[in-house]
């Protein structure tokens, strides 16, 4: 950025506010400083011009920091008005020139995902998916990427209300081995979809989450035909970097 930013206190309340975001419990003025990387009492003063307006709350007896109640309406507010498409669509666009293949982004709903941005490949290919289709997450590589970032108690409901049908010969309906790719899925932070909800068409996804909250995923499409080691390798990690910057921007 080779413009100056005005307000450098507004950069470093951001830094103290992400630190007590990052943490499961209130945390000390020390600890606060610490993390951050800003000394005492410039984080003191911070905390309490952010305390005096409730984006910040101070525990009086422990002498300890959480976030304050009035970020729940700004988050609330944020919410309603966010737009996965429009923040993810450049991105979108450019893996497919990258990749020459189809691009697809998703969101779960009602334990399926729905289709909501396709961008086709100049490339023969025939998908039988479309804008406002409806994907299952056990059979997709986006929905096994949303899959893995479910606890366990969650996984558990999900396949107690879902009938595991193959899409195709390759659609795995075992809970077991799903429940071992998902957990190869949350290592790997990428999930594959090997001709399993369409025949002959490998996918590639990956999960837009940050904060601990999904925000959809997105995925690469190809027909199996055209999939060498080089490409596989190559959409891996080219989908796993477009959801890394579509997360900075978040």
């Amino acid at each position: 950025m080779t413009d100056k930013l005005y307000g450098t206190v507004l950069l470093k309340a951001k830094k103290i506010m992400d630190v007590l975001s990052a943490s499961e419990t209130s945390l000390t003025l020390e600890q606060i400083s610490s993390a951050a990387g800003i000394p005492k009492p410039t984080t003191f003063k911070i905390l309490t011009t952010l305390d005096y307006i409730n984006f910040v709350r101070k525990d009086q007896s422990e002498k300890k920091y959480s976030l304050g109640t009035n970020l729940i309406g700004y988050g609330s507010k944020a919410m309603s008005s966010f737009d996965i498409v429009s923040i993810a669509e450049p991105y979108l666009i450019e893996l497919n020139k990258v990749t020459s293949e189809t691009v697809n982004l998703g969101i779960e709903e009602h334990s399926q995902i729905v289709l909501l941005k396709k961008i086709d490949s100049p490339q023969p290919v025939n998908l039988n998916s479309k804008v406002g289709g409806t994907l299952e997450l056990y059979s997709s590589a986006m929905g096994k990427a949303i899959l893995a970032t479910k606890s366990e108690r969650e996984l558990d409901q999900y396949f107690s209300s879902v009938e595991l049908r193959p899409s195709t010969p390759n659609t795995i309906t075992s809970i077991a081995k799903l429940k071992k790719q998902i957990e190869e899925v949350k290592k790997t932070g990428y999930a594959i979809d090997n001709q399993e909800n369409q025949a002959e068409v490998v996918c590639v996804g990956a999960a837009i989450q940050k904060y601990g909250k999904v925000f959809g995923a997105i995925s690469v499409s190809t027909p199996n035909y055209r999939l060498d080691e080089l490409l596989f390798s190559d959409l891996k990690k080219l989908v796993k970097s477009a959801v890394d910057q579509i997360n900075q921007i978040i």
